[in-house]
């Protein structure tokens, strides 16, 4: 009994977060729950919703907001960065951040009780598998989160240039971003999808400049967020951007430049590193060793004389 308890703990754990899935996949949106609340509500009628289907998304919304709110935070700009935009995204992402430790530190505790260790390596091995997992999945997404900030970043360009051609043709903003979109998956896949997303807002009535800064402003890509300014600037007040665009292209090119040849330099000391601990020796075998040899043979022969 002692030994199948934790494995029944895990299945238990893992059938639960299955059906707490396919519970939220299959659940209607939040915003029409809440209006189908309010207008009943409106006609006198009014349902119990705290255990109710319509709800369930809230509830487990409600249940990760006291969870700590800097990490909530710091784990929903993460996503964005990484391009796992919106409440779906980001609520399957904390059940998995959350429960995936557990399974894991339960099935290692589980490993050790088969193994009939003391029950103080049982909890070591719960306790230390349930911490490993738990950073590696949030350093995973930091991960993620960087790589995709250094992908954006490379598109800037290429996105600059397309605005500036776009608008020498007379384009209006919609319609640039609308190509852009469209045409520009190959060249910059990342802010292409990033600019569909702009693109269903403005056609839901948002305000353009919003829309581009809401979707710039959690991306943390300081290239970006200057280039946004602009156009917002141009959507706003009006006139000429293509001169703006054109030497705002020149100096993140430099910018660009620079950074490369810092890389640069950091990688030739980092090789220079390299070449000391593993080519060195061999060019020392392969220079200084016939010389040995010679002088080996040498000193035999004197010691046979």
């Amino acid at each position: 009994m002692s030994i199948l308890w934790p494995i029944s703990l895990v299945f238990l754990l893992v059938s639960a977060g299955l059906m707490l899935y396919g519970a939220l996949k299959d659940s209607h949106p939040r915003y029409i729950q809440r209006r189908f609340r309010e207008a009943l509500q409106q006609e006198g009628i009014h349902i119990s919703t705290r255990f109710g289907p319509l709800d369930l998304e809230e509830v487990v919304h409600e249940v990760l907001d006291k969870v700590s709110s800097s990490e909530m935070e710091e784990m929903q700009r993460l996503l964005v960065q990484a391009g796992w935009r919106g409440a779906k995204a980001q609520l399957n992402f904390l059940l998995a951040a959350w429960l995936l430790p557990l399974a894991l530190g339960l099935m290692a505790a589980a490993y050790a009780v088969l193994n009939q260790d003391t029950w103080i390596n049982v909890l070591f091995h719960l306790l230390f598998v349930f911490a490993a997992s738990f950073v590696l999945i949030r350093r995973l997404l930091r991960w993620k989160a960087q790589n995709r900030r250094d992908a954006l970043r490379k598109e800037i360009i290429p996105f600059l240039h397309l605005l500036r051609m776009l608008f020498e043709a007379g384009l209006s903003i919609e319609h640039i971003l609308l190509v852009i979109e469209q045409q520009g998956q190959d060249l910059i896949p990342n802010l292409a999808n990033e600019l569909k997303l702009v693109i269903k807002r403005i056609q839901s009535g948002q305000d353009r400049s919003d829309a581009l800064m809401d979707m710039a402003t959690p991306l943390e890509v300081m290239e970006l967020t200057d280039t946004i300014a602009m156009l917002k600037q141009v959507t706003r007040y009006g006139g000429n951007i293509r001169d703006s665009l054109a030497e705002y292209t020149t100096l993140v090119e430099q910018r660009q430049v620079s950074d490369l040849r810092e890389y640069v330099s950091k990688l030739s000391a980092k090789m220079t590193v390299v070449m000391v601990l593993f080519l060195f020796p061999a060019l020392m075998i392969f220079l200084a060793g016939p010389g040995f040899m010679g002088l080996s043979k040498a000193l035999n022969g004197v010691n046979g004389l």
